[in-house]
């Protein structure tokens, strides 16, 4: 098998995924289909799946060298089981575009603040190395001794960015360990997460809008719940919505009633337990889950936006007592010393 040597950045990805799909629409035959994309994108990766392909090996297996993303293979496989192939290339790619845009825009989001902190970095490591010493130099030169309350005050000024450095560091360190557990696909390891409240509220959304995804396209199919719950416990390759499914399937067969076991539901945020019980008895459920979907993607950008504007002040705030705090460490005891003459 040929090896790929030979990346294609993420804006080129997608349009060769739009022009292979746009090709298959167009009824070419997958191979001659393949050698065009090749032809113009010059992407190795085509050359690959063209070889397997060749061997009788389904698209479904080697989806990753259209695009390595859990995401873009996971729905990719799902299209394909009830649309053409072209539809499943669009649809997938869709949604990959919608979650690469929000995770662009957090990152947006984020880099000011970022930037903002690290300026306050670097400025209490030239501080600390060049700034203090030369001061206190100076100072011994003139007999200008500190109370220890004031030797204090200033180790714990100084101290202040490194502190909270080291604190984001941890704070970054345990998102990616919950990151990281979360796309394991262990449900077990994943579970105690809940016991906490922040991560507990975004395993929630994450697990609702997910299910919501596949909900609403085989309610789209016309089956009904039982049904849907049954081929998402043993059809899809998520091992969370799996678990989540099945969960809801021996609930039902010990007698209760869905809206009860909603209600109880633990997986499941607010929001989207209202619209699981109002879409049992609505005309259109399908419009309703659709509707849940676009708006939960509207809620996370706001709740971004939010954090990001309530952290600013903070970190303004922190900036602009910092600055006076060596003002005054520094500068006071000199224009004391300079009264004293």
């Amino acid at each position: 098998m040929l090896k790929i040597t030979k990346k294609v950045n993420l804006n080129q990805r997608y349009l060769m995924i739009e022009t292979l799909s746009q090709f298959i629409k167009q009824q070419y035959p997958m191979q001659d289909a393949l050698n065009m994309c090749f032809e113009l994108f010059k992407d190795e990766s085509l050359l690959v799946l063209m070889e397997v392909l060749k061997q009788g090996q389904p698209i479904e297996k080697y989806s990753h060298l259209l695009y390595k993303d859990d995401l873009f293979i996971e729905f990719f496989n799902f299209y394909l089981y009830r649309e053409s192939l072209d539809e499943a290339l669009m649809k997938a790619m869709d949604l990959c575009k919608q979650k690469d845009t929000l995770k662009n825009e957090i990152r947006k989001a984020m880099t000011y603040p970022i930037l903002l902190l690290s300026g306050v970095m670097v400025f209490s490591i030239i501080a600390i190395t060049y700034l203090q010493p030369q001061f206190n130099q100076f100072f011994m030169s003139f007999d200008i001794n500190f109370t220890l309350l004031q030797q204090t005050l200033m180790q714990l000024l100084f101290a202040c960015p490194f502190v909270i450095c080291i604190t984001f560091i941890v704070i970054g360190g345990v998102v990616l360990f919950f990151t990281k557990q979360l796309k394991s696909q262990k449900f077990n390891e994943l579970e105690k997460w809940f016991h906490y409240p922040i991560f507990n509220q975004i395993l929630k959304k994450y697990i609702s809008i997910k299910f919501c995804l596949y909900y609403k396209e085989f309610l789209y199919l016309g089956y009904d719940l039982h049904t849907i719950l049954n081929m998402i416990s043993q059809k899809i390759m998520d091992s969370h919505l799996q678990m989540v499914a099945f969960e809801l399937i021996e609930e039902v067969k010990n007698g209760k009633d869905i809206s009860e076991i909603l209600d109880q539901f633990m997986y499941f945020d607010r929001h989207f337990k209202l619209i699981f019980k109002l879409s049992l008895s609505h005309q259109t459920p399908f419009t309703l889950f659709e509707q849940y979907y676009k708006t939960s993607i509207m809620l996370v950008k706001m709740t971004t936006h939010k954090f990001i504007q309530g952290v600013l002040p903070v970190l303004y705030g922190f900036i602009g007592v910092y600055i006076i705090g060596v003002y005054c460490g520094m500068i006071l005891p000199m224009m004391n010393m300079l009264d004293k003459l």
